[in-house]
């Protein structure tokens, strides 16, 4: 189930007891002896399969539940009417479960009758929420979740055909606090119900789990997985869903990472599930994980798209590389010129453009500048203006770097060394000395290095461990004063924390400080014209972005404030000619791009305006740049891998109309795992 608008099951929280979740012991042992280690998870790209909307308009699935039965694949889903643009529809409007068919998961889907719709005389169902269907003993068992202002409830329908469903006479199975997203496994001789839960009022999500011999009658529960964060509003245990393979369970829950994400976790236990254990991450909301005859997809819907996706699943021996939430990236070349990188839709090698004249809008075409590369590159500028390209290798076994010469030219591809989780984060020292910050394949930690001189060709070693485990790549910003000031995401979200230098170019403070509560993904910094930096972040499944100032340049900090509403990610930001900054948040499932901007350097923000074009959906937050000339350039990926761009008419004025930037196709899929 998706995070907000659960009214009506978190009404009755408030005033209700603590939950009695039980440390039950395992009812099986963990596997034992040669076990391999467990895989990382990831996946190909999502094909779009099954559209449920009908002549009425458009709608969505979230939801949803695949089962393959006498020779056809069946999906059940939450189903509801598409909101406008970039925003979430009312979740106690879902009342109803779609139905469809197909000879493969790949389709074609076959719509049929609404499978089940909401009975208010039923034990008080005001909605109907995530069915989960198993097959066992010659029954079809649909459990999903309702409730209503008794609280929340899971409910079980059973069927012969999987189209007539009978709800059971004796009503819920259990109630809970927020219990929902049910989902059944068998392990051992008993079945085993994982979902959401609030440990308490105010306490912590959990994915609780019971078990049962029988389907019908289910244990008092157990916690599963214990989120770290204590925001009761917004929960990120939805959706469990655990797949056995090869002596490891592994546990499906989010949204983590912005609202269209799930994190994957790895544990012998079934019945026990930690941080530590993270492997791998998919880009998508509600998954769910069919094997097909041996080839294994990811499902996923959600409330920003019209229907279902299908993926690929991946099962590695290597992390998928976090990639850029920039694509394409850009920066002034040594003449001063706007150079844009991207990677190409065909074999992901790196492409460049230039701007041929600083103050123009002419560009040069599309070349090749070498790949196939790892993942969209990061840029750093060397003092005398010449630019520093870095990458991870293709195998992702280390750091690839390429550098301009002073006339223009660039020297060749060269190995850099260090973690290959992610392309760097680079930024430039109070001596004029680029330095880079690197994480480890898979968050495990991150390093810095740092050049001997500024623009020199060589670095001084990798300083290992500089950072702890992450949740994402750290991003760096340096204070009015020179001083470098890293920010990174906690694992699983948990909040994010900062380290900084104590002296411009000098030691860094010993430990890593709290910077704030949980967030939804990786935060942004930036400068504004009064010298102070801002940082923006998403909250947990990317319901709002909030921005924090510093209080004077280079000093202390502000309180959080609203800055958007829904965001796929931490919002880009660039500064105005006269200083103010400017923002730009896409929604999630890119429909909607939204901007805001300063009304004076440093100052308050202005209200949130409409900056895309309509029927244009985008796949990640665009790239803003300022040129030579003071406009501020915008550029954004469509769905279609076509470059959009937007020019203001003059240094920090209007916008001109968004135009094509060339027809050659870039890979559009630039998320932490491939977007949908």
């Amino acid at each position: 189930m998706s995070p907000i608008s659960r009214r009506s099951v978190l009404r009755g929280v408030a005033g209700a007891g603590t939950l009695p979740l039980l440390g039950l012991s395992p009812a099986v042992a963990a596997p034992t002896g040669d076990a391999p280690a467990p895989s990382w998870v990831g996946t190909g790209p999502f094909a779009y399969v099954h559209d449920p909307s009908t002549p009425a308009g458009p709608r969505y699935l979230n939801d949803h539940t695949l089962i393959r039965a006498r020779g056809r694949w069946h999906v059940f889903g939450i189903v509801g009417d598409s909101a406008p643009r970039g925003e979430a529809p009312d979740s106690s409007a879902e009342i109803s479960f779609a139905h469809a068919s197909a000879p493969s998961p790949l389709g074609p889907w076959t719509a049929h009758a609404d499978a089940l719709t909401v009975d208010p005389s039923y034990f008080g169902e005001e909605h109907l929420w995530a069915p989960h269907v198993i097959e066992a003993d010659g029954t079809f068992w649909m459990f999903y979740a309702a409730g209503g202002a008794s609280g929340a409830a899971v409910n079980l329908a059973t069927s012969t055909d999987l189209f007539t469903w009978t709800r059971v006479p004796s009503g819920p199975l259990f109630r809970g606090l927020a219990a929902r997203d049910p989902m059944v496994l068998r392990v051992g001789d008993e079945w085993v119900m994982y979902y959401t839960e609030l440990s308490g009022p105010g306490g912590h999500h959990v994915v609780a789990h019971r078990r049962s011999a029988d389907l019908t009658h289910w244990s008092e529960p157990g916690v599963a997985f214990t989120d770290a964060s204590t925001d009761a509003t917004v929960s990120v245990t939805e959706s469990p869903y655990v797949v056995r393979r090869d002596g490891w369970y592994y546990l499906f829950i989010g949204p983590r990472g912005g609202y269209e994400g799930t994190d994957v976790l790895a544990s012998r236990d079934p019945f026990r599930f930690e941080l530590a254990g993270y492997a791998g991450h998919v880009a998508g909301h509600a998954v769910e994980v069919i094997d097909d005859a041996g080839t294994w997809y990811a499902s996923a819907a959600g409330w920003f798209r019209n229907g279902l996706f299908l993926a690929p699943l991946q099962w590695r021996d290597t992390p998928v590389p976090w990639q850029s939430p920039d694509h394409p990236v850009a920066g002034l070349d040594v003449h001063g010129r706007l150079t844009l990188f991207a990677l190409d839709a065909a074999d992901r090698s790196m492409l460049r453009r230039v701007q041929l004249d600083p103050y123009g809008d002419g560009w040069s075409e599309w070349e090749p500048f070498g790949g196939p590369a790892g993942a969209v590159p990061s840029l750093g500028r060397d003092t005398d203006g010449r630019l520093e390209v870095f990458s991870i290798a293709p195998a992702g076994t280390h750091l690839n770097r390429r550098v301009q010469r002073p006339d223009g030219g660039w020297h060749d591809w060269e190995g850099f060394g260090g973690p290959a989780g992610a392309a760097p984060a680079v930024a430039r020292d109070a001596a004029g000395r680029l330095e880079v910050f690197a994480l480890s394949p898979g968050g495990a930690s991150f390093a810095r290095r740092r050049q001997r001189s500024p623009g020199a060709l060589a670095w001084d070693p990798w300083e290992p461990g500089f950072g702890p485990t992450a949740g994402a790549p750290p991003v760096v910003a340096a204070n009015a004063d020179g001083r470098l000031e890293v920010f990174a995401l906690a694992p699983g979200g948990a909040g994010i924390v900062h380290r900084w230098q104590e002296t411009p170019g000098g030691p860094w403070t010993p430990a890593w400080h709290p910077y704030g509560t949980a967030a939804g993904s990786a935060p942004r910094v930036a400068e504004d014209g009064s010298g102070r930096l801002a940082v923006a972040a998403i909250g947990p499944s990317g319901v709002g972005t909030f921005t924090r100032r510093q209080t004077a340049p280079s000093g202390g900090w502000d309180a959080w404030l609203p800055m958007f509403g829904w965001s796929a990610a931490a919002p880009a930001s660039a500064a105005n000619a006269d200083g103010r900054l400017e923002a730009f948040s896409l929604a999630p499932g890119g429909a909607r791009l939204s901007h805001r901007w300063q009304l004076a350097p440093g100052g308050d923000w202005g209200p949130e305006r409409e900056f895309g074009e309509p029927g244009v959906r985008l796949v990640a937050t665009p790239t803003a740049v300022r040129d030579p000339a003071g406009r501020l350039h915008v550029f954004a990926v469509t769905a279609a891998g076509r470059i959009r761009t937007r020019v203001q008419e003059r240094p920090s004025g209007g916008w001109l109309p968004w135009t094509s930037f060339g027809e050659r196709a870039v890979a559009p899929l630039v998320s932490h795992a491939p977007a949908l």
